[in-house]
């Protein structure tokens, strides 16, 4: 199977009139985390170098909610904030090319006016959307928005470093 699937897209800002979507088996070919630590499930939009729109579907039973909080589940920011970059490094790899190498890839370097607005809860279908705002060979800076039906849930900007190990 190609790990990668072209769709048409109309959008004005895409000149090639094609968006990149991936399935979850696909996503985790490009993601360096594993269980039980993968937060994106699907890709819905991608276009190189600008932009990325992923999926999260929020389970009861993952293992955050044992400890946060058992009596009230509510999805921690710092699983927000890996979500959100965990949709940069998928855009990152296919904006440079770089990051599929098995000893490289772009970390988390800062996390930037991160604002969480809403709780998200089990049951939510969280759709992050990630853009370029500046992005050279060894770093990057992202703004990204995380939101359940159409509310904003969170939103802030993440600096990420390339890491060679």
């Amino acid at each position: 199977m190609n790990p990668v699937t072209t769709i048409p897209m109309t959008d004005e800002t895409n000149p090639a009139n094609h968006v990149i979507t991936m399935s979850f088996e696909e996503v985790k070919v490009h993601l360096k985390q594993r269980f039980p630590f993968i937060m994106v499930d699907r890709v819905l939009e991608l276009e190189p170098g600008k932009r990325i729109k992923t999926l999260k579907n929020v389970a009861g039973n993952e293992i955050q909610f044992l400890g946060h909080f058992p009596d009230y589940a509510i999805m921690p920011g710092t699983s927000m904030i890996e979500a959100i970059g965990q949709s940069a490094s998928l855009l990152f790899s296919h904006t440079t090319g770089k990051g599929m190498n098995p000893k490289e890839f772009m970390a988390l370097a800062a996390v930037n006016d991160m604002r969480f607005l809403v709780p998200v809860l089990p049951g939510h279908t969280m759709i992050m959307e990630v853009k370029i705002i500046k992005m050279t060979d060894e770093a990057a800076l992202i703004e990204g928005v995380a939101s359940v039906e159409d509310t904003i849930v969170t939103r802030g900007k993440l600096s990420f470093a390339r890491i060679t190990v």
